[in-house]
């Protein structure tokens, strides 16, 4: 196995600790009503949502919506919040 491989590797398995990760932590903040952290760390994880599958369950089974109709509500949302 070549260097960059194998450094390829540590990455992707690294990724995916992080996501898993950040959805541990948007169960906790959404359960303790933490409604600042839920609100950082979902905006977080959608960036990931449409490249890594785990991800787009969540969302879904979260929202109980599709992962395109929430990506367009964050959007929405975003230029909203830049108005103000």
């Amino acid at each position: 196995m070549t260097y960059k491989l194998k450094k390829l590797r540590i990455s992707k398995k690294e990724l995916d600790d992080c996501i898993q990760t950040l959805i541990s932590v948007s169960i906790l903040a959404n359960g303790d009503e933490n409604i600042v952290i839920g609100n950082f760390v979902d905006s977080k994880l959608s960036k990931f949502a449409k490249t890594h599958e785990n991800v787009t369950k969540y969302i879904e089974k979260v929202t109980g919506k599709n992962i395109d109709v929430v990506l367009a509500e964050n959007v929405a949302l975003e230029e909203a919040e830049g108005d103000l």
